[in-house]
């Protein structure tokens, strides 16, 4: 028991001492960091610059979740039955609307994606967006074709090559911090280009999300049928 009691007095103090002494510490550290790169970067949006030029884990690590998450919903539903998939009855309205908002998803996509380092997004919002739109549109009009795009397009493989790529773009990030910073030191501010491979990573990311997003909708559909 006094052990226990020890242990969290002795965390307490550390807390304490972290919040009211690190930040101070830190501060000037932090603020010539953030200037350092929003002056080599150039980009309006200096939070997706220190974001994903110097957080590189944060984003390493998040696409290794979503990955494991789309893993392990494939392995849990692997066993499961499935159902029969036939074509589905739907109103006109409803198949001409759904394809509207797929197509829109798609222009909204690419400039969430491209345009991250300007405004607000990225490659996970894009990718949310483009595979809801693409989800309505399965549901909505005829998940078959769906399905048959997804197989013909090889999503799946060039979802695993997007999943390479931003390993090895972020582990470049790492491991050689002033060459892409190097590249990413634009002539020219508020254009898409002017991002260097920030746009790239973006559209990876939200390729990535798109596809395992999909997978996870099709893998419930197909093991449990439409609505």
């Amino acid at each position: 028991m006094k052990k226990i009691l020890f242990s969290i007095v002795f965390v307490y103090f550390v807390v304490i001492f972290m919040v009211h002494m690190i930040p101070a510490l830190g501060t000037a550290v932090i603020d010539n960091n953030v200037r350092l790169i929003w002056e080599r970067t150039d980009l309006p949006n200096t939070v997706t610059a220190v974001y994903l030029l110097t957080r590189v884990y944060d984003t390493v690590f998040e696409v290794l979740l979503f990955s494991l998450i789309v893993v392990s919903v494939g392995f849990l539903l692997k066993y499961e039955p499935k159902s029969e998939i036939s074509e589905q009855t739907v109103f006109l309205t409803a198949r001409v609307f759904s394809g509207g908002i797929m197509a829109i998803s798609i222009v909204i996509f690419l400039n969430v994606v491209l345009r991250g380092h300007i405004t607000p997004g990225g490659g996970f919002a894009g990718g949310v967006i483009l595979a809801s739109g693409v989800v309505l549109y399965g549901i909505c009009s005829n998940f078959i074709k769906a399905l048959e795009h997804y197989d013909i397009l090889k999503i799946k493989l060039f979802e695993t090559l997007s999943f390479i790529t931003v390993i090895s773009v972020m582990t470049m990030v790492s491991v050689f911090p002033d060459v892409v910073l190097f590249f990413t030191n634009p002539p020219e501010a508020y254009s898409i280009l002017s991002g260097g491979i920030i746009p790239l990573i973006n559209l990876l990311i939200g390729f990535k999300v798109y596809a395992g997003s999909w997978k996870l909708a099709s893998e419930f559909v197909v093991r449990r049928g439409t609505l």
